[in-house]
């Protein structure tokens, strides 16, 4: 029989917390790590079981604390989240290197995870990523508007909480109105892949599973991403791809190009017209790259 496509799959860390991983394609595959987006989930993934099957591969897509089912985690650090989901790994018996991929902010626990388990990753890839936000050096490298969203999640975390809960309400009962009004404040290369339906539904479904647990799980990812980093870009030693789009809304190519010159084994692919969920529309081309690197 083929194996179910998406399956929920909850472990024990060691403070009996439960951390949830939605994998996709056949366990007996070998392992990609999917992170997820800033107010997302682990169901950000296309829905492409036939290209699985094809490149033989599985993808575990760990769901941060407070995202799903995955218990909240206060004192939660890019460090400590790259510890859990290794041990994870480790306990669904996965070994050997597997690929990373990290999406929007899930490319700076990405980056976390490749540099402290440098033996564990046998290729990295970046989606529109986010740079160290907490980092002094990158930080001089930072737009005003993400040196502005740091000094406020710094300064303003009460204000950070309450906006989480009253937006995890609005989730909870109305996520068709809030994705229509979350595309609208992006650029016109996001709204156009918000008019696929099938990629408004799946963005919709993942931010709805993002803001259980009264939205702490979206305020304690805020306030992780922020802090300073305890590992060094110059640790990354995998070969690292930077999928990117000239008309990123969210990340502008500048940053990038930044973050590209730190990394010590980088190719950065600018895409034209590209938008902050390229993803989704090159989604086999990055699954077919990360297959050769495996």
């Amino acid at each position: 029989m083929p194996a179910v496509f998406a399956q929920a799959v909850l472990v024990t860390l060691p403070d009996q917390r439960q951390l949830e991983l939605i994998r996709y394609g056949d366990p007996a595959h070998p392992a990609v790590l999917f992170h997820h987006g800033y107010a997302s989930s682990g169901l950000s993934i296309p829905h492409r079981h036939d290209l699985l099957d094809q490149l033989g591969l599985q993808i575990l897509a760990p769901n941060r604390p407070g995202s799903g089912q995955s218990d909240v985690h206060a004192a939660m650090t890019l460090e400590s989240f790259a510890a859990d989901v290794f041990f994870a790994v480790d306990a669904l018996g996965i070994t050997g290197k597997l690929g990373l991929l990290g999406w929007s902010a899930g490319g700076l626990y990405a980056q976390a995870q490749a540099a402290l388990f440098p033996a564990r990753v046998a290729t990295l890839h970046l989606l529109n990523t986010c740079l160290p936000l907490g980092e002094p050096e990158t930080y001089q490298a930072l737009p005003l508007r993400w040196k502005t969203i740091k000094f406020l999640n710094d300064n303003g975390s009460w204000l950070s909480m309450l906006m989480a809960r009253r937006l995890s309400r609005q989730w909870t009962r109305e996520p068709d109105r809030m994705i229509d009004r979350f595309m609208n404040m992006l650029g016109p290369a996001e709204q156009e892949e918000a008019n696929n339906p099938v990629s408004r539904t799946l963005l919709r479904d993942a931010a709805q599973h993002a803001f259980t647990h009264q939205g702490q799980g979206v305020y304690y990812d805020g306030r992780a991403l922020c802090r300073p980093p305890g590992f060094q870009l110059a640790a990354i030693q995998a070969p690292t791809t930077l999928w990117h789009g000239t008309d990123d809304f969210i990340w502008h190519p500048a940053p990038i190009e930044y973050l590209a010159q730190r990394l010590p084994r980088a190719e950065l692919r600018m895409l034209r017209g590209e938008g902050h969920m390229l993803f989704l529309k090159y989604w086999s081309d990055i699954l077919e790259r990360v297959r050769t690197e495996l």
